[in-house]
């Protein structure tokens, strides 16, 4: 794993419970071959990390997508 993807991964796991990061790197990584609207994508990550029952305040919510979709892309990076 590179050091970018480490370093995104304990960040958010500092940031936001681990399960719920988990979580949110599999939402994002499913929704990602998906021929919707990024902005579409967000709602549905959201309100699926919401029916998982993460009482998460909203900012948290948005910021675990946006650190597993860097997550993701540095992955993709390597």
């Amino acid at each position: 794993m590179k050091v970018k993807t480490m370093a995104i991964n304990l960040f958010a796991r500092q940031l936001i419970d681990g399960v719920a990061f988990e979580q949110a790197k599999n939402i994002v990584a499913e929704l990602d071959g998906k021929d919707i609207s990024n902005e579409d994508k967000r709602k549905i990550a959201v309100e699926t990390l919401k029916a998982f029952g993460y009482a998460l305040a909203g900012f948290l919510l948005n910021l675990a997508i946006e650190l597993a979709v860097a997550w993701l892309r540095s992955k993709a990076e390597n």
